[in-house]
């Protein structure tokens, strides 16, 4: 019986509409702050290759 009231102080997410609704948000916050670090790793990366190509294309000449 001890450890029906430990389960009982655990906050479940679903017991709670708020709770659930903060839940939801959350995930949905850091999905979103997800992307602009890739796209932002893609734009460096992009800079980096279009930089070599000129580099390249000047060394030829």
């Amino acid at each position: 019986m001890a450890d029906q009231n430990n389960v009982e102080n655990e906050q479940d997410p679903g017991a709670n509409t708020q709770m659930f609704r903060a839940f939801v948000n959350e995930a949905q916050a850091e999905a979103k702050s997800e992307p602009k670090l890739n796209g932002r790793i893609l734009a460096v990366i992009g800079a980096v290759v279009i930089l070599l190509a000129v580099i390249a294309a000047i060394a030829v000449l």
